[in-house]
């Protein structure tokens, strides 16, 4: 007997070795037995040392122990293995269990062992335990077990001793015979060599492209849902604060699911509900050939009440429904994004709510503005009147509002103009009264709405002219207008702005240098609302010299206040400074430390201001559309996260400018790097040339210390520390 065996028994005396060696007979139930009572004596015995104590007790095993030395009992245990029970196989050898077993893995092991460095997976027969199908194919054990309980997949089950869970078995042919029948459990083209050996997978055809699935979603089954929309802190313990959510269509499982053709190995969403759909083909079908877009654009339209088939829209009757009426059923009663996206894969099917016509040359009249048209824009303002529904999508300072403003001159009658905001609205005004003989402004309040008419030269009323925001909740369907010009018009597809789209007018112009570059992917909707679109390249424009080629620096900072340090040394170094920042705080606290004007949604006169100053700091109102002639430098101190749109708008404010040095963006590394980065890389894919430098953070000086708005409020005469210093208000103005 080893040490070892003596010091892992040494809490049983000989004697107790004896005692236990006289009842041990080697037996499963026995061991049992006996270590059930010496436990009760011996606290902490261990049931191996039973049989140790046993053998040191005297205990010589009666069985005789019959080698392996026969080749056919070998391999009459490798080809049956798995089709036997191992008691099955104990008793056809005429040997123990244990033996069979342990012997089996002897015979394992030496295999693998030869083959450790093969690709080939060997094993026994041509059977896989589930655990082999997910290691070779990656999917999971249990979704092998859901494809067995379905019966889409032949298995064998192995029973096991002792009430243990039975092993399954996946032969190779079954395997084959379910990929035919369902490509979609697994893509075997993609799988690596050790799995397509192992399994034979180079023998199964090519799998088809196309797969028929079923949602049955039951998310909508009460028609309402609550969603979490952020923390609620009473005063004992945070929770979630939540919605509801009504829904007025009938949930997926409601109809009975909803069946539609989606890619084989793509994961699909039900077009009607958006709900995420089970990846495999309930019923087994499959195919080939692309089965189109009319299935998903049905199934869109019937969410409008409506239904699609040979191309056309039709009513609940079989009545073809035109383009118009298909947009108000979308955008009336109450409802909101989803219809919205519903009409967009309507209109990618070749919908329009534009006109197809043209002006006719007899509506335009001569031009009574006191400008003329370049030759690059007499020929895109050709196009409207050819075409009678255009987007001009050229870039900043082109002259778009030039083209809007002949378009409503040119032609007579009644026009509709929709801004995106106050300070706009007073710059189309501002235009109109310098380059028109006469006008007169009507402001009318309820709904809000400012009326220009624009007489010719003789006095004779040529136009009248509607401007509306596109925050105004009038009705603007139940008016009828000439020309609808649509500024700024990326805001069109908006949540609450998508309805001004029903305005009924003969002609329709969209402006925007930033038509198509929304998040939420609804630019694609614009060419279809106010035409197609028109200039969207810019580098002919660029190249030619229509169009400024700004420079863009990128100023990298250490923090927010380091960004307001290096705004105060741009306003010293510059005459003409123009501030775009997001936060009103930020704006507020420029506005003090500088002394400089701060035009935000509640200022008063807001153009009349920016006019009025040399430097001047804008928040989100002058983003868009506004021209800022005389300006040197554009800071872009801070914005709407990564907004593209946000970021080449506030470009082109200095874009109109004839002393525009350099366009300034102002972020910290994080914001460059990591979270706003898309914010550059939107102006350098339009062409601008983009450098980017560190700024030093100087050391405070006396400049620093005593804010203008301080020194305007705290005197000297009042103060005597400042009277000491012989400051003065003028001085620390022009040092400020």
């Amino acid at each position: 007997m080893s040490k070892d065996t003596v010091q892992r028994t040494s809490s049983l005396s000989q004697e107790e070795c004896n005692a236990i060696a006289k009842e041990f007979d080697g037996k499963t139930q026995t061991i049992d037995r006996l270590w059930r009572a010496w436990v009760e004596i011996k606290p902490g015995l261990k049931r191996h040392q039973i049989a140790k104590a046993a053998v040191r007790g005297g205990y010589k095993t009666q069985a005789v122990r019959k080698p392996w030395n026969d080749p056919a009992e070998e391999e009459f245990l490798l080809q049956n293995w798995r089709l036997m029970s191992g008691d099955e196989m104990a008793a056809a050898l005429g040997r123990s269990f244990n033996s069979v077993h342990v012997h089996y893995k002897r015979l394992k092991a030496a295999e693998d062992e030869r083959l450790a460095d093969s690709d080939v997976v060997r094993d026994s027969g041509d059977e896989f335990t589930i655990k082999d199908l997910e290691d070779l194919t990656g999917v999971g054990h249990r979704q092998w077990s859901d494809f067995i309980e379905r019966k889409w997949l032949r298995a064998r089950r192995r029973g096991r001793r002792n009430g243990a869970t039975p092993i399954t078995y996946v032969s190779v042919r079954s395997l084959h015979a379910f990929l035919k029948e369902h490509p979609d459990a697994f893509n075997y083209q993609l799988a690596d060599l050790r799995a397509k050996t192992a399994l034979d997978l180079a023998t199964l055809p090519e799998p088809p492209l196309w797969k028929r699935v079923i949602c049955r979603s039951d998310a909508w089954r009460d028609k309402e849902k609550w969603t979490a929309i952020g923390r609620r802190v009473p005063h004992v313990r945070v929770s979630f604060a939540s919605v509801k959510h009504r829904y007025r269509m009938e949930s997926c499982a409601g109809q009975g699911g909803v069946e539609f053709w989606a890619k084989t190995y793509e994961a699909p969403q039900c077009p009607r509900c958006g709900c995420q759909v089970s990846w495999y083909s309930e019923k087994g079908m499959f195919t080939n050939v692309d089965p189109g877009d009319d299935e998903v654009l049905d199934i869109q339209a019937q969410k409008l009440g409506l239904r699609w088939a040979s191309g056309k829209v039709l009513d609940k009757h079989g009545n073809a429904v035109v383009d118009q009426d298909i947009l108000q059923t979308v955008f009336s009663q109450g409802r909101n994004a989803r219809g919205l996206s519903a009409f967009a894969k309507l209109i990618g099917a070749g919908l329009s709510v534009t006109g197809s016509g043209g002006v006719n040359p007899g509506r335009v009249l001569e031009n009574i503005l006191s400008l003329e048209l370049r030759p690059d824009q007499e020929e895109v303002f050709r196009t409207f009147l050819d075409t009678g529904s255009m987007t001009a999508a050229q870039a900043m300072s082109f002259g778009k509002s030039t083209l809007g403003l002949m378009a409503m001159t040119r032609i007579a009658g009644r026009h509709l103009l929709l801004v995106d905001t106050s300070l706009n609205r007073e710059q189309w005004i501002e235009k109109l009264s310098r380059l028109a003989p006469a006008v007169r402004v009507i402001r009318q309040t309820r709904p809000a709405k400012t009326s220009v008419e624009v007489r010719d030269r003789e006095g004779k009323l040529r136009s009248t002219i509607d401007i509306f925001s596109y925050q105004t909740r009038a009705r603007l369907e139940d008016g009828s207008w000439v020309v609808g010009c649509f500024d700024e018009v990326h805001r069109l597809p908006a949540r609450l702005a998508h309805r001004h789209a029903l305005a009924k007018t003969e002609f329709r112009l969209g402006m925007s240098s930033t038509a198509e570059e929304r998040a939420d992917g609804k630019g694609s909707l614009i060419s279809k609302l106010t035409g197609p679109l028109v200039g969207d390249d810019w580098r002919p424009q660029l190249e030619s010299g229509a169009v400024k080629k700004i420079p863009v620096k990128v100023i990298l900072v250490e923090d927010l206040e380091h960004k307001h340090e290096v705004v105060g040394d741009l306003l010293r170094q510059h005459k003409s400074v123009v501030v775009m920042c997001e936060s009103l705080e930020d704006g507020r606290e420029l506005e003090a430390r500088y002394g400089i004007p701060f035009v935000h949604s509640k200022t008063k006169n807001k153009l009349a201001i920016v006019r009025a100053s040399r430097n001047v700091v804008l928040s989100r109102v002058g983003d868009a559309g506004l021209s800022m002639p005389g300006c040197e430098v554009t800071i872009d101190h801070s914005g709407l996260f990564g907004s593209r749109i946000q970021s080449i708008q506030r470009l082109g404010r200095l874009m109109h400018s004839d002393k525009a040095k350099y366009h300034c963006i102002l972020m910290t590394h994080v914001e460059r790097y990591e979270r706003f980065a898309s914010r550059v890389e939107a102006i350098r894919k339009k062409g601008f040339e983009v450098t980017e430098s560190v700024a030093t953070r100087a050391m405070a000086d006396v400049r620093r210390l005593v804010t203008p708005a301080l020194a305007q409020r705290v005197m000297p005469a009042h103060n005597p520390f400042l009277a000491a210093l012989g400051w003065r208000v003028d001085e620390l103005n022009l040092a400020a």
